[in-house]
């Protein structure tokens, strides 16, 4: 492995208007901009950086403090400061104003997480060291059997802490058949539209809407129909009136997304009534309920479903992390075997050993446990003009 190259930056001018750090500062951004540094390449320690320019450590901090306040660089901890790999082809840089690039996709796996980035829990909050510990028995623990193909329904220990857990913590009463284990949400919203809709099918999406639901529903070809929120919710009445005989309906009754409102209790049960008459059903993205600024976390949908109409999808990515790549849903008894045949022939399961850590994980109550520091941990956020 090739030792990353180190710059030095000379020439700075200490009688003058201009204060060393933003000399220093500029001297690097300009490294930056002209392709001298590149994104990945390491700069100089601190102290080592002011020992050679015989200045205080403070000033070669303060210089740094302003690279990274504008994304020109990142520190990696004992790997030192390095210049962002974010940064664009330095060819298209600007001399005199440059900027970081930011993406329009979603930021690679490498990249640092920004600072309230949307869809990503306070993972610096997440216990690594104990998550580590289950990882470490469970590999112990493997047996051949664990090396087989796995079942595409999901870990039935990790379907069943699931089931155990929607019953206690969202009010949903379900057997832990009724359980599947998916490629996260967007798993697990792409295998249902495999089986409910046929190209044409109108679908009723909230607008605005999570945008991959969007992107999600126009690849099933589609015909969407943008049903108006509000302060409670979906205006449900919108819908019927725009496309009574929708087959589908994707919403965020819990906490809307974008917009965080939640589904009035008398619109959650117009569209229950809706889909019953239609013979229509609903996709009900529990997004984010875990946690809220004030009260506790709302009963979902699905525990009101009566006429079982609705799809419950849940997710492990803002529970514990996104990398997880692990989701789940609770589907009607009728359309059960549909699932798994469908799911059977797509991916015919996903990675066994990442579902036994996460079932091991809330077997022993870890889970359970973070949630409720999470939430602790919401609430001291909260304004102390706004009543808890």
């Amino acid at each position: 492995m090739t030792k990353r190259r180190k710059r030095r930056v000379t020439g700075l001018v200490r009688s003058g208007g201009m204060p060393l750090s933003r000399q220093l500062y500029e001297r690097f951004r300009r490294a930056i901009a002209s392709g001298q540094l590149r994104p990945g390449d390491r700069l100089p320690s601190i102290r080592g950086l002011a020992a050679e320019l015989a200045m205080a450590r403070g000033t070669v901090d303060a210089a740094y403090a302003m690279l990274a306040g504008e994304g020109y660089v990142v520190t990696r901890g004992q790997a030192g400061t390095i210049v962002s790999p974010e940064l664009r082809d330095a060819a298209a840089f600007d001399d005199v104003a440059t900027f970081p690039a930011r993406s329009s996709s979603r930021p690679s796996g490498r990249a640092e997480p920004l600072l309230l980035q949307m869809g990503l829990p306070a993972i610096d909050l997440f216990p690594r060291k104990l998550w580590t510990h289950v990882i470490a028995r469970e590999a112990r623990r493997s047996s051949a059997s664990d090396m087989m193909y796995p079942d595409p329904a999901g870990f039935e220990p990790l379907r069943q802490a699931i089931a155990a857990y929607l019953a206690s913590s969202r009010g949903i009463a379900c057997d832990w058949r009724q359980v599947l284990v998916t490629n996260g949400f967007q798993g697990g919203l792409d295998l249902a539209l495999r089986i409910l809709l046929r190209r044409g099918d109108r679908a009723w999406i909230e607008d605005p809407c999570f945008p991959p639901v969007r992107a999600a529903l126009e690849l099933a070809r589609a015909g969407l129909v943008a049903v108006p929120v509000d302060s409670e919710g979906m205006r449900v009445g919108d819908g019927i009136r725009q496309a009574r005989r929708a087959r589908l309906a994707v919403v965020t009754p819990s906490h809307q997304s974008p917009l965080g409102v939640s589904l009035s209790l008398p619109r959650r049960m117009e569209l229950l009534r809706w889909a019953n008459e239609a013979d229509a059903y609903v996709i009900e993205d529990d997004y984010d309920s875990e946690f809220r600024f004030v009260g506790r976390p709302l009963p979902a949908l699905k525990s009101l479903d009566r006429g079982q109409r609705v799809i419950y999808s849940g997710t492990f990515s803002k529970t514990l992390f996104p990398g997880l790549r692990l989701g789940y849903l609770v589907v009607p008894d009728r359309l059960l075997d549909s699932f798994i045949a469908v799911s059977a022939g797509h991916s015919n399961g996903l990675n066994p050993f990442a579902q036994r850590v996460v079932a091991g994980f809330m077997a022993e109550g870890h889970f359970a446990r973070h949630l409720k520091r999470m939430r602790k941990r919401t609430r001291r956020a909260v304004p102390p003009w706004l009543p808890r």
